[in-house]
């Protein structure tokens, strides 16, 4: 049964109070040092959680100037802006109080994020200064959150349960929808119409299947490991691959007449891990399982054409998370050392690093001195 979300929860808890004020705090400082910076009205100092001084060189997100994207760091339980260009960014001062949150999910083009809360209700916040808003979903802590592509559709479920909330016009007025699936979920994707593709265990393989709004399921492939799974933009169309077989294929149309392609990696996928499209469906880039890789490897997909081409790193990629440039993907999560970017646009995809984080940035905006 579907029913509509209410965007501000008529109970607030306590916490949740806190976290709001103080992301209002960081948010009137971000727009404050913006004005600063450009009409030259003053300069202050700022403070942050737990430490006198929050390091220069980290920078404040601004609606102004260009952006890649967000990440969520678990370290620290930050949520971060990924400042400029693919070649030449930065990442930010958290958006939220560090530990307010215990997980996130954010979508990089639309600017939005969908928060978990430390008792595990939901928050939608519009980036990078949007106060947070509740979604009146609660799952356990730890909870899985998938966005489709164009930000239209969210899916929200505890891993190893046959159970999700899926929600609808997540930029508008939020629908949220309990959809029960057919066996525990492994991983999911949902697409920008709502329709979710879902990978569960099955004896000793994994079954994938897509179910459309309407309830209706249609059993895709059994696959030998969960090798990463993603929707294109505007469409039912699915992308998947294979982590046992070494495979990738993409299905057209998997709701209504699924049509199915193989795409031919030859022997460059190795125990693939994730996936991810860009944000106008002609690039993928599939991640090798580093752990099972002689050589750091990722693999680019036309999915015009549905070839295949190596990109090399020096990093350890983890996942293909879909960055605002056009084929641009963060391939790399973590809080120490320098975070790492694929260009797949190019004729030869490129590798590209985020400079990392100074020793001394520690968490978020709570507190600035503004000198008149």
């Amino acid at each position: 049964m579907q029913s509509q979300v209410a965007l501000l929860s008529e109970k607030t808890s306590p916490a949740r109070v806190d976290a709001v004020s103080r992301i209002a705090v960081a948010a009137a400082l971000s727009l404050t040092c913006a004005l600063s910076a450009t009409f030259g009205c003053g300069s202050g100092t700022v403070q942050s959680i737990g430490s006198g001084s929050q390091s220069s060189a980290v920078p404040t997100a601004s609606a102004q100037g260009p952006q890649l994207g967000y990440l969520w760091l678990d370290s620290d339980r930050t949520l971060r802006p990924i400042l400029g260009v693919a070649g030449a960014s930065q990442i930010g001062q958290s958006l939220v109080p560090a530990g307010a949150y215990v997980g996130a999910a954010s979508h990089a083009a639309a600017n939005i994020a969908i928060l978990q809360d430390t008792d595990g209700s939901f928050d939608l916040m519009r980036l990078p200064s949007g106060l947070p808003a509740s979604l009146s979903v609660k799952l356990p802590t730890g909870a899985a959150v998938r966005i489709s592509p164009s930000a239209a559709s969210a899916l929200l479920y505890t891993p190893g349960t046959n159970s999700a909330t899926l929600i609808t016009n997540l930029l508008s007025t939020p629908q949220a929808q309990t959809v029960k699936l057919s066996a525990s979920i492994v991983d999911s994707a949902v697409s920008d119409t709502g329709t979710i593709a879902a990978e569960y265990t099955q004896g000793s393989s994994i079954a994938l299947a897509v179910t459309s709004t309407s309830g209706r399921s249609v059993p895709l492939a059994n696959l030998g490991a969960a090798g990463g799974l993603s929707f294109l933009p505007g469409h039912d169309d699915l992308l998947f691959a294979d982590g046992a077989a070494n495979s990738a294929t993409l299905v057209r149309s998997a709701t209504s007449a699924p049509a199915s392609s193989l795409v031919q990696t030859g022997s460059l996928l190795k125990s693939p891990s994730a996936l991810g499209v860009s944000g106008s469906g002609r690039w993928a880039l599939v991640v090798n399982n580093a752990a099972n890789s002689a050589t750091q490897t990722l693999v680019r997909i036309d999915l015009n054409t549905l070839t295949t081409v190596s990109v090399s790193c020096s990093c350890k990629p983890t996942e293909a998370a879909v960055l605002t440039d056009e084929g641009a993907f963060r391939v790399t999560n973590v809080k120490s050392g320098a975070n790492w970017i694929v260009d797949a646009s190019s004729s030869s995809p490129r590798t590209l690093f985020i400079p990392a984080l100074p020793q001394t940035a520690n968490t978020s905006l709570v507190a600035a001195n503004i000198a008149p």
